[in-house]
């Protein structure tokens, strides 16, 4: 076994060159960009450039450390042969791993601690040190993955190759060609890729501020039919939506009775409309939530006069229109309540007529943009009023 009988630089001596050469990488973002000088820090960032003025930097440290002052010497390399090299998945793939643990980053407005980061090193034959993946883990603690080619030339960090075994199967006389579960679950599989994430919150009543998430989320299907010699597949009557449960469902999110909710990994958003938008999470059985905003009818009208290009479109080439949620929780950044614009967008999708897509996004520091896409909307936008309020649309 060559990972026994190794003698050669342990993992830190391999990383000899991130820790002690002061090499730094970057991920960009949408709005932030993440620097990770390895062994040192892990700083997120946002410049704001304006014509005529200073540039205006904010700034986080994700974690801090003195790595290269801590290595380990050669001596040590025994115990690290035969000690065991934990392993995470990383797209599917188990990798192993070297960890290096950045703490005492900005104080965390939400639990009052440091910030923290824990930095995982993984093989990869052309890796220079690329960020292949960073998020959230918890709340104020980060995870990042980097690739390294160093790490490739010790046997214990290199990637373990599966055994593949060829499984034939046969249809018994009679029988599809596929089983109907499987076909079914790769129709959902499809159309959950091409729609995107498509949930609704159901709920009898509009959800009020630090109540618990207990109401049941319930997913749209479409019917679609199988392929030559497969049944087709037809999904119960209660998922299947026609112009009569379309219809319904706008009425339901327009009124407020269905919340939408939105995001993957650790935090996600949801929007009650009329009522409130907010970014939560579940945390050792509780729900940590952010309110990015409430709706208030006259914040909305003074805002739109305020931003006469927010205003609504003609009606004839009308594809959007914009709602203005004001005063969320306070911005520790900015020392002011957050607000978030939520955009109805009219997108024709004819494969998917049903679906409805959230997507969040942050342009300045604690001001939000929340568009929610769907063919839905495309009916009802043009009876909008001058304000971009559905008052007198009738479903």
């Amino acid at each position: 076994n060559e990972a026994l009988t190794y003698t050669g630089p342990s993992a830190d001596e391999l990383l000899r060159p991130f820790f002690r050469e002061n090499r730094c990488s970057y991920r960009i973002e949408n709005y932030w960009t993440y620097e990770l000088c390895h062994g040192k820090h892990l700083k997120q960032y946002h410049e704001t450039k304006e014509q005529g003025k200073e540039p205006k930097v904010q700034e986080y440290y994700l974690g801090m450390g003195n790595h290269h002052e801590q290595m380990k010497d050669a001596a040590d390399i025994p115990a690290e042969v035969t000690a065991g090299v934990p392993v995470r998945s990383v797209d599917g793939v188990e990798l192993p791993y070297y960890e290096v643990i950045m703490d005492g980053g900005s104080r965390c407005d939400l639990t009052g601690k440091p910030r923290k980061a824990h930095v995982f090193y993984v093989c990869q034959p052309e890796g220079m040190g690329e960020i292949l993946e960073l998020k959230e883990s918890s709340t104020c603690e980060y995870e990042v993955v980097v690739l390294a080619s160093y790490l490739c030339s010790h046997p214990k960090y290199r990637p373990k190759s599966q055994p593949v075994n060829e499984i034939k199967c046969h249809a018994m006389h009679g029988s599809p060609l596929k089983p109907r579960e499987l076909t079914h679950a790769e129709v959902e599989s499809r159309y959950l890729q091409d729609s995107g994430q498509d949930y609704i919150m159901q709920s009898t009543s509009t959800e009020a501020p630090g109540s618990s998430r207990q109401n049941k989320l319930h997913r749209k299907q479409p019917v679609i039919s199988g392929q030559v010699g497969e049944p087709s597949v037809q999904p119960d009557q209660q998922s299947a939506l026609g112009a009569v449960t379309d219809k319904q469902t706008l009425r339901g999110f327009l009124t407020g009775s269905q919340c939408l909710i939105g995001g993957a990994g650790w935090w996600r958003h949801e929007l009650c409309f009329g009522s409130f938008v907010t970014q939560f999470h579940s945390e050792k059985g509780r729900d940590v939530n952010i309110f990015l905003g409430y709706w208030n009818k006259d914040k909305h009208v003074q805002w739109l006069k305020d931003n006469p290009q927010k205003q609504p479109r003609p009606a004839d080439v009308r594809k959007h229109v914009s709602l203005f949620y004001s005063d969320g929780d306070v911005c520790d950044l900015t020392g002011k309540p957050r607000t978030c614009e939520v955009r109805l967008k009219c997108i024709e999708n004819l494969r998917n007529p049903h679906a409805l897509v959230l997507v969040l996004e942050e342009p300045e520091s604690c001001q939000y943009v929340l568009t929610v896409e769907s063919t839905l909307f495309c009916p009802i936008l043009k009876h909008a009023d001058d304000d971009g309020l559905f008052n007198h649309v009738e479903l």
